[in-house]
């Protein structure tokens, strides 16, 4: 009876011991080493809390305001400009009745040259659209969230146009992309706007009195009258406001490729429109006879100048900006 006890006894043990020795396979037990899968390591967080970001971008930028005002540059049947602010010419001139010399010495009468208008509707690039860069750093609080100090710069016409903002920046990333708004706070200076002028330069025509061969006749001081378009330089700081929305994609941990659309905003803290002064240009008309004076009559030209005016009107802008984002 004793037997049969302990020989229940051992059977239940082996059976309870049994699945515990065989529950690593038999190989355990081989002599033989397993081998251990090692899980593969986690990829990293492509956008983080705590994150300083370094963005250099370059930019296409276009006027809110585009075209061009027309201004009447033709010309009559004798040649004379329609559009003349001297009209009717009575500009100061010298004869000689002795040697029939007649013409307009620069003594007596200065160049002329008069601002009739602006030319261009844009007052800050001088044109429709033009290109530029800038660079950003922006520090991430959150995940989501981040500040920073944007700088930017544009080709106006014949002059630099640059500015610097404050800016506020809100992400939303899922994988490598991140969809994101932002906006800013700054000052923007330079630019240009584009004027009209009405130029008049004396011109010989002929050889002068004393010279050979002698061609009286041909010789006259005459005027050559002409518009020209000339950029004049914006020297104003104004408030600058930006509002925008883009995408980033991070190709690795660190480095990232970005784009966005901004629309800028430019203010001023005072807004003087352009003003009407009167040019005055005084002389005589001077007769002679063998180099004797015989009379002279004063003569005065009175025409209208245009004052560029001080404003922040017609300076608005949006633009398109594509560029490379390092993140640490």
């Amino acid at each position: 009876m004793k037997k049969l006890t302990l020989t229940f006894c051992a059977l239940f043990a082996l059976f309870v011991v049994a699945p515990a020795l065989y529950a690593d396979g038999p190989e355990k037990y081989s002599g033989k080493e397993k081998e251990v899968m090692q899980p593969a390591p986690p990829v990293c967080d492509f956008y983080r809390a705590h994150e300083w970001d370094l963005s250099i971008w370059g930019a296409y930028a276009f006027a809110a305001d585009t075209g061009r005002n027309d201004f009447n540059t033709a010309r009559d049947q004798v040649g004379s400009l329609i559009n003349d602010p001297f009209s009717p010419d009575t500009d100061p001139f010298t004869s000689d009745r002795a040697t029939g010399f007649t013409g307009e010495p620069r003594s007596q009468n200065p160049r002329e040259r008069v601002n009739m208008g602006q030319i261009s509707k844009n007052e800050l690039f001088g044109r429709d659209d033009t290109f530029g860069g800038g660079v950003d750093v922006k520090y991430f609080f959150s995940k989501y969230f981040g500040v920073g100090v944007e700088a930017l710069g544009l080709a106006a016409k014949t002059n630099f146009a640059g500015g610097s903002l404050l800016t506020t920046t809100a992400r939303f990333p899922f994988g490598r992309f991140a969809p994101y708004v932002t906006g800013g706070m700054g000052f923007i200076d330079g630019g240009a706007t584009l004027y009209e002028f009405f130029n008049e330069r004396p011109t010989k025509v002929g050889n002068p009195p004393g010279t050979l061969p002698v061609d009286l006749g041909n010789y006259v001081l005459k005027e050559r009258e002409f518009f020209t378009v000339d950029a004049v330089a914006n020297h104003h700081l104004r408030a600058l406001g930006q509002l925008g929305a883009g995408l980033e994609f991070r190709v690795t941990c660190h480095i990232g490729l970005m784009a966005d659309f901004t629309w800028n905003m430019v203010f001023g803290q005072e807004n003087h429109p352009d003003k009407l002064r009167l040019i005055t240009e005084s002389g005589s008309n001077t007769v002679t006879n063998n180099g004797v004076l015989v009379s002279t009559t004063p003569v005065i030209n009175r025409a209208f100048e245009v004052v560029p005016g001080h404003s922040s009107d017609n300076q608005d802008f949006g633009m398109a900006r594509f560029g490379v984002t390092f993140s640490y």
